[in-house]
């Protein structure tokens, strides 16, 4: 299966239960990218693939400009902590956090390696899914967390 890779352009598509929610996806291994996507879509979020580092925080940049035929923004995202190229994971998280707009977006950090600095991740509210983790484990923090961010929301 060839990998849906955006930059940053969206796939639409909504999956099978249908919900109006939008899932972001930045991840480089293709293999993990691939199988989140198709668990994400099959719990029925809505996708959104960044190649990399740059396309992703180019996007969140101009979501939060209000510019005009810009995406509508994810509801939550996925950030592996250890990207290709100059930037980590964590980098892109401080980086969205720092735009208003997304000061309080759900994140999710995969990582394979021991991560010990848990108190900064708590400090931007992000949750931490280790590497391997189950899809089931997975699908289940997402909608927590969506649901959760919803919750927020509506009070």
């Amino acid at each position: 299966m060839q990998s849906k890779q955006v930059d940053p352009v969206i796939d639409e598509s909504m999956g099978l239960k249908g919900r109006d929610m939008r899932v972001g996806l930045l991840e480089d291994d293709v293999a993990i990218q691939e199988m989140l996507f198709l668990v994400l879509q099959d719990e029925g979020y809505s996708v959104v693939n960044f190649s990399d580092a740059e396309a992703c925080l180019a996007t969140f940049k101009q979501q939060s400009s209000d510019m005009e035929g810009v995406p509508e923004p994810v509801d939550l995202i996925i950030v592996d902590w250890r990207l290709n190229g100059p930037m980590s994971g964590i980098e892109v998280i401080r980086q969205i956090r720092e735009l208003d707009e997304f000061a309080t977006l759900p994140v999710i950090l995969t990582t394979a390696a021991t991560f010990s600095d848990t108190e900064e991740l708590q400090q931007m509210h992000v949750a931490l899914l280790e590497k391997p983790f189950s899809v089931d484990d997975m699908a289940t923090l997402v909608k927590e967390l969506i649901t959760a961010a919803s919750r927020d929301q509506a009070s």
